[in-house]
């Protein structure tokens, strides 16, 4: 007995030495935890927007910023929402629950993690207007202690109306009366059961369960909270029945928030405030964008007379991924592509997986995949051409024919890592073409050329580059989250060939700019018109994407190399009107090798061109480092010639077949003399100055002039000896091994 009374007194000590320690710990840690009231309201609650050189170019505020309500003047169904929702014994505890603290507690040590927080109301409304959203021990016990604070002060209606005011809905807006003119049009007080339920389901996470952005998952949210009301009788059956039959509500005109630069700044800074936490945004922010105020209302008032569409513009900068100017009339709708998604999808891919080179030949023809037949502009085929002329003419068969060999897992994979995610039904081929269900934005097609310019690395575009409260500390900064798409060949080798789109291709009206651009057209539509033309160009400083279309896809024929193209270059002409562009990056790796033309244009063979072999029949093709061929031509390996002698009306032909690149010496023998007959372009040889009487032996040696002017001959051939008689007729002394074949020979010129 005396043991364990031992042991009771030592473990009682130990206890209270526990709760004493904990107790201690709790006030040191706590000791600056003092409720500030000003907090509890949004005073303030608005942005500061300065531009790329710090200067201010607007103040605006957030959503519901200026919109205050009063609990009484809130619909119970609304208020009881959120309690359902959020704390159902709102009205019943001190500020704490105890009981969700303590089963709280537990899970997280199971979890080792802090993944259950069991905040009540009022814990909410203190963390979200004095804390940060840290999860760690010391922000849990400040919170605890201004949550008793602030209930000692203030009455649950008080607390309740402060929450609801200040709670983050999404969308930068802020406060119940803010989120139902936003969400629903109207103002708090005609909220229905079915709406609020909606705004409390919201509140758990805006990103997620936001009904623009995720319906199918703010749907099944929204309805447990009405089941919650209903079970704890705050909504009648009836009314619940009712409510669950509701449909969410739809995205208006008036909510799409991307028609100037400033609406994408509140869209982007959404997403940050999710990041982080909205609530340190409450008190005034200033935020840094890459905004160049001059280009910005350059593009607001770019317009020609030939304008028959609305049109979006975008600008941004290489070297920080930056988008320095933003105009649309249409917002920031995502399109089908078309031809733009060529050098994305299809030809980076193929060189980057060496199945292609720009000198590669495809052949242009009308072609069928499997029921898939598509067609090139105007139906016009150009045969054999090399990858280089079908990327700058944007020939559509061709592009087909390679991404059927590189395979749209490939492609998907490639334009992953560019931003572009394509649906599960868009993996076919005319993906080469940009036949897409869902389409992509103006922003996100000229964000993936941006990687063109710098050496195969994207990053995504942003607006915003920092953002400071009030005094100055930095609340966040931009951290560019680059990624390796293409090797750095594979980016030299695209460049060049969109240089040629710029300069004889589709995007040719941009060949009148005084330095290098790199471009890339792109037009949808069929024989009742276009729905969409683009045009994106680039240079080592910024690339400028123009779409020019209607939302609503009311035709138009404007094409991309047309009205779109022209404002590409007048753009570019604005940007670089006082000095010239950073050029493209060059690349070391690169191998210039000679190709025979000879095997290249009459087989479509890429094969390398002997060292000797004269420079005219040699074509100068650029391929990644060890993608070049390594088989020679055999044409000029030496030079060698077919011919035939026959005899004819009395004269002697010598019939010349396949030396169509070289030249020929004849030297003719006979009893008197020895002699060179004929030197010059191989061709048929008619030799009239013979006697009869006399036998006469030919020789035909080819050759051709090297760049030096040296002749380099091949193997001599000799005919067979022709023998004249007295008579009409000549005798062949000896056929040799060629028999009549000349006949063949003449029959296949």
């Amino acid at each position: 007995m005396k043991v364990l009374k031992k042991i009771f007194v030592a473990g009682t000590l130990l206890a209270l030495i526990a709760v004493l320690a904990a107790t201690a710990y709790f006030f040191v840690v706590t000791a600056d935890a003092k409720l500030d009231s000003g907090k509890l309201t949004q005073a303030g609650n608005y942005a500061e927007v300065l531009d790329a050189d710090g200067e201010k170019v607007a103040e605006v505020s957030f959503l519901g910023a200026d919109k205050k309500v009063k609990l009484e003047d809130i619909p119970d169904s609304a208020k009881y929402a959120f309690i359902a929702a959020e704390d159902k014994k709102f009205y019943r505890h001190s500020g704490l629950d105890y009981a969700r603290m303590l089963k709280a507690t537990v899970k997280n040590i199971g979890a080792r993690s802090f993944k259950q927080g069991a905040s009540t109301i009022s814990q909410q409304l203190i963390k979200n207007t004095h804390l940060t959203n840290e999860k760690t021990l010391e922000r849990k016990l400040k919170e605890i202690r201004l949550t008793k604070q602030l209930e000692k002060k203030f009455t649950k209606d008080e607390i309740l109306e402060a929450y609801l005011n200040t709670i983050y809905f999404g969308h930068n807006c802020y406060g119940i009366a803010g989120a139902a003119d936003y969400y629903f049009g109207k103002s708090v007080q005609e909220l229905t059961p079915a709406e609020s339920a909606t705004l409390a389901a919201v509140i758990r996470s805006p990103s997620r369960y936001s009904p623009f952005l995720h319906p199918e998952k703010c749907l099944p949210a929204r309805n447990g909270i009405l089941k919650k009301m209903y079970e704890q009788g705050y909504l009648p059956q009836a009314e619940y029945e009712q409510a669950l039959q509701a449909p969410l509500p739809q995205k208006q005109e008036n909510t799409i928030s991307s028609r100037s630069y400033l609406q994408c700044v509140s869209e982007e800074l959404q997403d940050i405030a999710l990041l982080y936490s909205p609530y340190r945004f409450l008190h005034g922010i200033r935020i840094y964008t890459y905004l160049d105020a001059a280009l910005q209302n350059y593009l607001e008032n770019l317009k020609t007379d030939a304008d028959r569409s609305g049109k979006s513009i975008v600008v941004e900068d290489n070297k920080t991924y930056g988008i320095t100017a933003w105009y649309t009339s249409e917002g920031n709708i995502a399109r089908q592509p078309g031809s733009l998604i060529k050098p994305l999808a299809v030809y980076a891919p193929g060189i980057e997986e060496y199945l292609i080179s720009p000198c590669t030949p495809i052949a242009d023809e009308p072609t069928d995949f499997d029921g898939y037949t598509p067609s090139n502009y105007k139906d016009i085929y150009h045969g054999f051409v090399s990858v280089r002329q079908a990327l700058s003419e944007s020939l559509n068969v061709p592009a087909v024919k390679i991404l059927a060999r590189l395979g749209t897992d490939k492609s998907e994979t490639y334009l992953g890592k560019m931003g572009l995610r394509i649906a599960a039904g868009d993996k076919n081929l005319s993906l080469a073409l940009g036949g897409l269900s869902e389409g992509f934005s103006l922003q996100e097609l000229a964000g993936a050329y941006t990687l063109f310019s710098n050496r195969g690395i994207y990053a995504p575009p942003a607006f915003i580059r920092r953002i400071e409260d009030a005094d100055g500390k930095i609340l966040y900064e931009r951290t560019i989250e680059k990624r390796k798409v293409f090797s750095e060949d594979t980016v030299y080798l695209i460049n060049e060939i969109l240089k040629d789109a710029a300069q004889t291709g589709t995007a040719k009206k941009l060949a009148t700019l005084p330095f290098p651009v790199c471009a890339k057209t792109g037009t949808c539509g069929n024989e009742s018109g276009n729905t969409d033309a683009y045009a994106v160009s680039y240079t080592g400083s910024h690339t400028v994407g123009v779409w020019m279309g209607n939302a609503d896809n009311t035709r138009t024929s404007i094409t991309g190399g047309g009205l779109p193209c022209h404002y590409a270059m007048l753009i570019n002409k604005y940007l670089y009107k006082a000095e010239k562009p950073e050029p493209l990056p060059i690349c070391e790796t690169i191998e210039e090798v000679p190709i025979d033309s000879i095997a290249y244009e009459k087989y479509h063979e890429v094969l390398l061109a002997p060292p000797e072999e004269p420079s005219r029949y040699t074509i100068l093709a650029s391929f990644r480092m060890g993608a070049a061929p390594t088989q020679y031509a055999t044409s000029f390996l030496p030079p060698q010639v077919e011919a035939e002698v026959r005899y004819f009306n009395g004269s002697i032909f010598i019939d010349i077949c396949q030396a169509e690149y070289f030249n020929i010496e004849i030297k003719r023998s006979n009893s008197r003399k020895e002699k060179i007959i004929y030197d010059g372009k191989a061709r048929s040889y008619k030799d009239s100055d013979i006697k009869k009487g006399e036998k006469y032996l030919y020789t035909v040696t080819p050759y051709y002039i090297s760049d030096a002017g040296e002749k380099i001959y091949g193997k001599a051939l000799t005919l067979p000896s022709v023998y004249l008689r007295k008579g009409d007729t000549g005798q062949f002394e000896d056929n040799g091994p060629f028999g009549r074949w000349w006949e063949n020979c003449m029959s296949n010129l």
